[in-house]
């Protein structure tokens, strides 16, 4: 038997051309159509004779229609392969998104190119609802902690109000929040309310979301007999992350609303002591918890609600970056979001530590002045030295604890941001009833007569006012050029 050579026949190529899942086109030199595969029909919708002799580019979107022709006629002047994204009609109207790769036919005397042409809409499908899911999600995470920090000037049920309902108007625009007030005593609402609601109310818990008739009403507390209740349009929440959000504005909001009655009465005492210059220790004391309080639920909101967020974005992130082969800018632009994203994370986690150190109970004062020190030192300047006396059984209440903590932290921030110092030098020890701190720097000094208390300073007269708080004592002395030398004492509460 003799062997002969066998060359593709037509209908082998045809066989080829029908079953490819990319489009393959041929143009002349005008653009005009001259071959095309089956699946240019299957991806389109488009039949061979609807193209075939016709501009290539009328199906594709005006916008990148100039572009790609240009593109073109690079590629048959340069006789290099050119490939391009963009934007084609389908016949039904919908917008395909397809990559083509223009390859000139060499020493083709009519100048034909082979286009091959892959249609993309899924992925880009999936990029731009990445982006706009990161998009949102950045906005919320920039309007919740806006909102935080403005509750934290708020001192009036109105002015609590008033934000509550322009950040929901902004956030969520259809949700057409209300605030209606029931009072207990007369059993009624105050103006227009809603009536269906009256056999829900004896149900209803501060701060959980009660879903009635395709809205969500959230009981935020009682005030001198009257009970105030949130409503918003249920479908105002469309995504997971706005559920997430909205849980997390009414957790601030609840806890805003419950100091609030308690922030009233104290403002008259507190503005008479500050005219007299005679703030009680209990006041002080008092408003130091509160801010404690606050920076511990803040710290466990973020650390519960909004870094575990943030971790099953990246890990969803990360896997789509594994699973999906990505081109280009696109690899590029999808790497740089989730280095943000961790990057994001890392900053939480030191905020949450910041807001509530960690440990601080479980391992003692000193373990954890230790590692505080420790861990400055790796992002400072200046050396820190330290030594510790008497230190076995330090014998400081939690109140106690954590005001020394606190003041340890403001002193190394007070060297960090101006005393400009090369050496810092901490010195505890415990004497009988009591414990001293020492502190000096070698920085740049300053006039201590310009340090007056003022509740809104974070700075050393914010330490002044919390070593008062603990019935002790503390003095400064500085001048310019000579460094800042601190000494307190806290005497031990048994």
């Amino acid at each position: 038997m003799r062997l002969e050579k066998i060359s593709p026949s037509n209908w082998e190529f045809e066989l080829i051309t029908k079953h490819i899942q990319d489009i393959l086109l041929v143009l002349d030199q005008d653009q005009i159509v001259r071959f095309v595969t089956p699946s240019f029909e299957s991806i389109l919708g488009y039949c061979s004779e609807d193209i075939i002799g016709k501009n290539a580019f009328d199906p594709v979107y005006h916008e990148d229609r100039e572009r790609l022709m240009n593109s073109h006629r690079e590629s048959i002047v340069l006789k290099k392969p050119k490939v391009d994204e963009y934007r084609v009609f389908h016949k039904n109207g919908d917008i395909k998104f397809l990559e083509s790769r223009v390859m000139p036919i060499p020493n083709d005397a009519n100048k034909l190119v082979v286009v091959s042409i892959r249609d993309i809409t899924l992925r880009k499908s999936m990029e731009n609802e990445l982006e706009k899911r990161k998009n949102r999600y950045q906005q919320l995470q920039n309007h919740l902690k806006n909102y935080s920090q403005d509750l934290s000037q708020v001192t009036k049920l109105s002015e609590l109000k008033n934000k509550l309902i322009q950040e929901l108007v902004y956030v969520l625009p259809e949700s057409q929040p209300s605030i209606s007030v029931f009072n207990r005593v007369t059993e009624t609402f105050e103006g227009d309310a809603p009536l269906e609601l009256l056999p829900y109310l004896p149900k209803l818990i501060i701060g959980k979301h009660q879903h009635i008739n395709h809205q969500i009403h959230v009981l935020l507390g009682y005030r001198h007999d009257k009970a105030y209740l949130l409503t918003i349009n249920e479908s105002s929440l469309k995504e997971s992350m706005d559920s997430i959000w909205f849980e997390t504005f009414i957790f601030y909001t609840v806890m805003v609303f419950e100091s609030l009655h308690v922030i009233e009465n104290l403002s008259n005492q507190l503005e008479a002591a500050i005219q007299t210059n005679n703030r009680p220790h209990w006041i002080l004391r008092l408003l130091f918890n509160l801010s404690e309080k606050q920076r511990v639920e803040l710290s466990r909101d973020l650390h519960d609600n909004v870094l575990k967020d943030q971790m099953a974005l990246y890990k969803k992130l990360n896997e789509i970056i594994t699973e999906y082969s990505f081109d280009g800018e696109t690899q590029t632009q999808l790497k740089a979001i989730e280095k943000g994203l961790s990057e994001s994370i890392h900053q939480i986690q030191m905020t949450c530590n910041e807001l509530r150190p960690p440990l601080l109970r479980e391992i003692g004062l000193l373990k954890s002045l230790e590692d505080l020190f420790d861990y400055t030192q790796l992002s400072s300047t200046f050396k820190i030295n330290y030594k510790m006396k008497n230190s076995e059984d330090i014998g400081l209440n939690e109140d106690e604890t954590i005001g020394l903590y606190r003041t340890v932290q403001e002193l190394l921030n007070n060297a960090g941001k101006h005393s400009k110092a090369s050496n810092l030098y901490f010195y505890i020890e415990r004497q009988e009833d009591k414990v001293i701190l020492h502190y000096s720097d070698d920085g740049i000094g300053f006039e201590t007569e310009k340090l007056t208390p003022t509740y809104k300073s974070i700075g050393l007269s914010g330490m002044r006012e919390r070593i008062r708080s603990l019935e002790g004592n503390i003095t400064f002395d500085s001048s310019p050029g000579k460094g800042l030398h601190v000494r307190l004492v806290i005497p031990i509460n048994h």
